[in-house]
């Protein structure tokens, strides 16, 4: 998978757990851009993406996430 078809995949991931279907992320996208991105919806696109791209993710990485490019560097 490119990285742009991550990107892609990541971003359905994003519509669907903040319910958006129109959000644009980019790698620099955090939650200070988008306020529905709080503490909850980052667990829950954090298990979104898991279930997406078959992986895990430890605890402690998903308390560090801040932004989307920190998520996509986790990616195979």
């Amino acid at each position: 998978m490119t990285p742009e078809q991550k990107l892609d995949r990541l971003q359905e991931v994003f519509r669907e757990v903040l319910d958006q279907p129109d959000l644009r992320i980019s790698g620099g996208f955090s939650p200070a851009d988008c306020p529905e991105w709080d503490s909850v919806a980052t667990v829950q696109i954090v298990l979104a993406a898991e279930a997406a791209f078959q992986i895990r993710v430890p605890t402690e990485t998903v308390a560090r996430l801040h932004c989307v490019q920190e998520l996509l560097d986790l990616l195979p």
